[in-house]
């Protein structure tokens, strides 16, 4: 039998140089191994060591560190405990570090305590399926819980009393009314704007002259004309008025007509004589009154401000005569141009025309426009000025203005209407 060496314990710490006895797994033979190869080996992950030294991190702590380590998540002082309404603190570590009690919630929008939700009749309250936070309140029936009890019609309607169901209609009239369009109506209207009765009229029958002036309407008949003493007379079939207030500022046998008057019948004169074509009423000192007489000339007078100065040019000018008609010219017997200086003077090419169309008849410079002074000059006939048809006479520039001025123009043109043969 083998003699087994015993060994003393070690006094000292042992240091990585010390040897230990062990036996190896290859062969099982005894061997000498220091203390820093087994150390090495056993902090070796790969060698399937054991754990050495566990410390905590963040709310864990480790008792102790090595050897048989207990693990533990660290308490969190005074918030341990029931609450209600609670208002809680949680920290990171999803922890309620801190809470404490409240009191429910008993006004909403300005209402007081407890609210309890009562469906009443044909409505319903639920809660909405898809969203518990919402309440739908929806009428599962076809009227509501009112307090009305009867339903009474007053004048033009009939139907009521109604207590349960019925119909309000407007009441019939005292006789049916025909629809349709009615012509000069006669029309009754009662309290409630319903008519009544309606028929058509007869043209406004027995309506006066003040009447028709007054309104605007025609009279299918004859209108009859009323006065005082002499006011009407009638003289070889015509009505003569004499001291009427037309206007409210007539006197006597005078007609004051602050408007356009439009007459679309014959005028006679003081004789009673029609006009003809080409001729114009003129005062009669010998008749006292106005008779039709030929005119070989007319006389007309346009004023020029500074503005319309301005846009004249070749084809832009304003108006002296206006059309004549067909078959019939504006021809120029003689014309006149006075110019009234203002504060500046003008820039001008060419000379002042009056044409018809693009014939010109007569010429005046435009140097007076271009002085310091007020002027006026003749215009200058032209030599065989064309007669055009239906053509309105214009006074124009053959030029342009290149500079405006301020001063404006008169002038004044004696003219013929000549008729051209077709």
């Amino acid at each position: 039998m083998a003699k087994i060496k015993t060994y003393n314990d070690a006094t000292t710490p042992l240091s990585s140089g010390d040897k230990v006895i062990g036996t190896e797994a290859t062969d099982d033979s005894t061997k000498n191994f220091t203390v820093g190869d087994i150390a090495d080996f056993t902090l070796n992950p790969a060698n399937g060591n054991v754990v050495n030294s566990v410390n905590g991190l963040g709310p864990i702590s480790t008792s102790p560190n090595t050897g048989n380590v207990g693990v533990t998540l660290d308490t969190v002082s005074g918030v341990q405990g029931a609450y209600t309404y609670a208002n809680v603190t949680v920290d990171q570590y999803g922890r309620v570090v801190d809470a404490s009690s409240s009191t429910p919630v008993n006004s909403i929008n300005g209402i007081d305590g407890d609210v309890t939700l009562s469906a009443g009749t044909g409505a319903s309250v639920v809660t909405d399926p898809t969203d518990p936070q919402n309440i739908i309140i929806s009428t599962t029936g076809s009227g509501g819980g009112g307090s009305v009890t009867q339903v009474d019609t007053g004048i033009g309607l009939t139907g009521g009393p109604i207590t349960t169901t019925g119909t309000i209609d407007l009441e019939a009239l005292p006789f049916p009314l025909v629809p349709g369009p009615y012509t000069n109506a006669n029309v009754t209207v009662d309290a409630y704007g319903r008519v009544t009765e309606v028929s058509n009229g007869d043209g406004q029958p027995n309506q006066n002259l003040q009447s028709v002036l007054d309104t605007g309407n025609t009279a299918d008949g004859s209108i009859g004309l009323t006065g005082v003493g002499n006011a009407l007379s009638i003289v070889n079939g015509i009505i003569i008025v004499k001291d009427i207030d037309w206007s409210n500022v007539a006197v006597g046998e005078t007609l004051q007509v602050n408007n356009e008057i439009f007459l679309a019948g014959e005028v006679k004169d003081n004789s009673g004589f029609l006009g003809l074509d080409g001729q114009v009423l003129v005062k009669d000192d010998s008749v006292n009154g106005v008779i039709w007489q030929d005119r070989s000339t007319l006389s007309t007078r346009l004023f020029v401000p500074a503005a319309t100065i301005a846009t004249m040019g070749p084809s832009s000018g304003p108006e002296v005569v206006p059309s004549p008609g067909i078959d019939r010219a504006v021809m120029v017997v003689a014309a006149s141009l006075s110019y009234g200086y203002g504060s500046s003077t003008y820039g001008i090419v060419g000379d002042f025309q009056l044409s018809v169309g693009s014939g010109v008849q007569s010429t005046s410079p435009s140097t007076p426009l271009q002085v310091t002074a007020s002027d006026a000059r003749v215009f200058t006939q032209t030599t065989a000025p064309a007669l055009v048809s239906n053509q309105a006479l214009q006074f124009t520039l053959s030029g342009a203005v290149t500079s405006p001025g301020d001063g404006n123009i008169q002038i004044d043109v004696t003219y013929r209407i000549v008729d051209l043969l077709s």
